[in-house]
């Protein structure tokens, strides 16, 4: 489990508190409904497969592990993706961005390897040029150590927005990502491509 603020994670530590420190970035509060924030159930799903976490009684108990979850890092130029026919803003067809990311490590044995994790939501908006239509983008997910890549993923995501409507979400977890042993920093780095290019130049989020 993560603490937001320190990076400190025990396996299952402090289990009641897992839906509000999963968040990578964004609210993780509730609403003022009471209903969970995005975050909240971004993380929730990254935990139980589920936008609400089980009774605290069916939570896992703390397995003494203790380690340090790499945070999430979005890209520089990779939170948002415009497809544009021309300069000015009215010819704005559509834009895809990266609205709240998580993370969720599970350590594997006590040597510091660990299985990751990773999420992230997202919001497609058609702007004065567009219609309905399909839209998209690729999302790149990359594990460095020591400015080495250990892990890439690459996953479209996107949606449909019918006629009459200007907006979509979209949330995608990249799941079984095996992070081995060894000595460095380890980073997350998320953004979003037109294509399947690299992400651009990573800054802390």
């Amino acid at each position: 489990m993560i603490d937001r603020l320190s990076g400190r994670v025990g396996r299952f530590a402090l289990p009641a508190a897992l839906a509000l420190t999963l968040a990578g970035c964004g609210s993780s509060g509730s609403s003022s409904t009471g209903e969970p924030s995005s975050a909240q159930k971004l993380g929730n799903i990254l935990m139980f497969q589920s936008t609400t976490p089980p009774p605290v009684n069916q939570l896992p108990t703390d397995d003494d592990v203790n380690f340090i979850c790499p945070q999430v890092i979005i890209a520089d130029g990779g939170a948002a993706i415009r497809a544009q026919s021309g300069p000015d803003s009215g010819s704005l067809r559509s834009q895809v961005s990266i609205t709240t990311v998580a993370r969720e490590c599970t350590p594997v044995g006590k040597d510091g390897a660990f299985t990751l994790k990773v999420g992230a939501e997202g919001r497609i908006l058609v702007g004065p040029a567009g219609g309905p239509g399909s839209y998209g983008a690729t999302l790149i997910t990359q594990v460095m150590r020591n400015n080495q890549v250990i892990a890439r993923r690459s996953s479209r995501v996107g949606g449909t927005i019918p006629s009459g409507q200007t907006g979509a979400d979209f949330s995608h977890v990249e799941s079984n990502i095996s992070v081995p042993a060894g000595s460095g920093e380890v980073e997350i780095i998320v953004g979003l491509s037109p294509g399947g290019g690299e992400p651009a130049r990573r800054r802390r989020r």
